[in-house]
């Protein structure tokens, strides 16, 4: 076995926030090479990603005109630069970052590579517009039905597995509450749908105007609108978890778009809208590593912080259908960030679908198609007329983590009409604490350090709107955010080859926080990342597996941020261990090049003199030049930078 030792050094951190500096006198901006410094650690990764040139295609970059920068040019002196871009446009949520666009693309690679030599910027990276899936629902053979809601045993499944709604509905219907459906497009002139649309937070990204009605043929968004908040106790059709919910429509999935243009939809409106449900993201074929850009993930920091007049937005995201491919939630970026619900999907015997994916991020679990021997899917809206699944205004074999995520959209839009000042984080923490442990024999569950069952399979448990709800109703607040930095470390280490050993990192964290979330960056080089294991184990013993061995024999781990909610209330004080291991004999050796750990929860961690370092690792607390140690010896104060 292989083992780093470290010594530990803490940065204390706001969440996010960008500064550039001014002259005396209020003139022009200085030239600032550190805008960088600046963002947070994920967004800063995410610029390392996308800016390394040999992952993209050379004729691909010949025909981008709009490329994305970092500098601390003033706007006005960015056409005076090497680069001399024709056009150039801030990104309002990155500071310093700005789109700067190109009539001949052809140059924009040779002289943006001028420019950063030169200085004059400190990273370009090329806006290309992807293309995503829906969450795939399988394609296997109206209130009654929709047992997801009320589960009486009519399917011949597990009577009480079901969402618990029910009893809520007495008292809450998710009135108030918007929730953004992010898809292919909603309906809104749906019978079922249309009393809950509101237009003014509606828009079509594909089509750049404010009607977002989909193509007869792309009926996902529709019927992912139906589950969250399909208008209820109107005699048609069917009813949705929060059938008192207004719903605004977006179209996005219908074409490819780009990390601008997906920063956009996912922060539209953030003060008027409360829930974002993301049914989709890459592709589950168990080979794709791939996630927001650095655009997109700073407009998702701004709302969970700013949006809902600073009580935060909320993000629900699908886990994924990849488990026949061996994926892995942790594998996709946008389910795996710490602003995310990321939602599993269960059948109406509670046990996994066959489709839903493991992770380490997975917050909880929701009803969706599937069950053995008996299967059954999701009774929800279709696009009326011949479009559609079903060729009908409602289909009964809707599913995927996509139909079970906008379930945990809809209990949530219950909770936030219960409490309406949840914060983001409270609402986690509710979900956290209200879940119901589902399939209890299951041999994915396990206790954390904190007491928690939790499972890579179901997070923890199956989302229980009526507890969720009443704990909502007497919650005071998750405490005060605190985040504490280690790293990032560049051992370069060579991982031991074969899966009787692993190589390990130890990390000695001196600082007590109760932890919610845990982000793992780590640059790893391999010729074939799928051979490996990668695993967190926190001083309980209790581990968080970030990947596992599977068929994908692409290349590297590079600059990849993996996230974990498996140690939610367990301390952060102690040993913590990353261990990595090749997990195929005489294969192609690896080496861990770097790697980061961010704990995030709520703790007492002070910093007297604001340098950002916390007390009790900063050697001069006061900041007066002299070591602590060599003031007590004197009698002076080391809080105090007069003594």
């Amino acid at each position: 076995m292989r083992v780093a030792s470290l010594v530990v050094l803490i940065i204390i951190f706001a969440p996010f926030g960008q500064v550039l500096a001014e002259d005396d006198d209020g003139s022009a901006p200085v030239f600032v090479n550190d805008v960088m410094k600046s963002y947070s650690r994920t967004v800063q990764t995410a610029f390392e990603r996308v800016s390394d040139m040999e992952m993209y295609d050379e004729d691909s970059l010949d025909e981008v005109n709009s490329w994305l920068v970092v500098t601390g040019m003033a706007i006005e002196d960015h056409h005076n630069s090497e680069a001399k871009p024709d056009d150039s446009e801030p990104v309002a949520v990155l500071k310093g970052s700005y789109i700067w666009t190109f009539d001949d693309p052809g140059t924009a690679v040779e002289v943006l590579t001028k420019s950063l030599e030169k200085g004059e910027i400190e990273s370009f990276s090329p806006l290309i517009e992807k293309v995503f899936s829906p969450k795939f629902e399988p394609n296997d053979p109206y209130f009654d039905d929709q047992w997801h809601l009320y589960n009486s045993g009519q399917t011949s499944g597990v009577a009480g597995e079901d969402a618990n709604v029910m009893g809520v509905w007495d008292s809450f219907n998710g009135s108030g509450v918007v929730i953004s459906v992010i898809d292919d497009g909603v309906e809104h002139s749906h019978p079922d749908l249309s009393d809950n649309y509101v237009s003014v937070h509606s828009y079509d990204w594909c089509g750049d105007d404010s009607d977002p009605d989909p193509n007869s043929s792309d009926g996902h968004g529709t019927a992912v609108a139906g589950v969250a908040a399909g208008t209820g106790n109107n005699s048609i059709g069917v009813t949705g978890a929060a059938f008192g919910a207004s719903i605004a429509g977006h179209r996005l999935i219908a074409c490819g778009f780009s990390d601008s243009t997906g920063a956009d939809a996912l922060s539209y409106h953030n003060g008027g809208i409360d829930i974002y449900s993301n049914s989709w993201g890459p592709f589950d074929s168990g080979d794709i590593l791939d996630g927001p850009g650095p655009i997109t993930i700073a407009a998702i920091e701004d709302s969970v912080y700013n949006g809902r007049s600073g009580l935060g937005n909320i993000y629900t995201w699908a886990a994924g259908n990849g488990l026949d491919a061996d994926d892995n939630s942790n594998y996709d970026g946008y389910s795996n960030s710490r602003y995310s619900i990321a939602v599993a999907a269960i059948t109406h015997y509670g046990e996994q679908s066959w489709y839903s994916e493991p992770g380490a991020n997975i917050l909880v679990t929701a009803h969706s198609n599937g069950g053995s021997p008996n299967y059954e899917g999701i009774t929800t809206t279709d696009i009326t007329g011949n479009g559609g699944y079903d060729g009908g205004d409602v289909t009964h074999d809707f599913g995927g983590t996509s139909s079970a995520t906008p379930l945990v959209s809809g209990v949530i839009a219950l909770v936030l009409e219960a409490n309406p000042d949840l914060t983001w984080r409270d609402v986690q923490n509710i979900l956290v604490h209200s879940s119901r442990k589902n399939d209890a024999n299951d041999s994915s569950w396990n206790v954390n350090g904190a007491g928690h069952d939790v499972s890579h399979k179901f997070g923890f448990g199956a989302v229980d709107a009526g507890a969720a709800v009443s704990l909502a109703l007497n919650w005071s607040s998750s405490g005060v955010e605190t985040n504490a930095s280690f790293g990032p470390y560049t051992p370069n280490l060579d991982i031991d080859n074969g899966p009787s050993t692993w190589t390990e990192f130890n990390l000695s964290v001196p600082v007590d926080l109760r932890l919610e979330s845990v982000d793992i960056f780590v640059d790893i080089t391999h010729d074939a990342r799928g051979e490996l294991d990668i695993v967190l184990q926190s001083p309980s013993g209790h581990e968080s597996w970030l990947a596992e061995e599977h068929t994908d024999n692409n290349a590297d781990y590079s600059n990849w941020r993996f996230g974990t909610v498996q140690h939610w209330d367990e301390s952060s004080q102690g040993d913590w261990t990353l261990k990595v291991r090749d997990s195929v004999s005489g294969s192609n050796s690896g080496t861990v090049d770097s790697w980061e750990v961010i704990f995030h929860g709520v703790g007492n961690v002070t910093d007297f003199d604001g340098d950002g370092w916390p007390d009790y690792n900063d050697e001069d607390d006061d900041n007066d030049g002299w070591n602590d140690t060599a003031e007590q010896s004197c009698l002076t104060d080391p809080l105090d930078n007069s003594s």
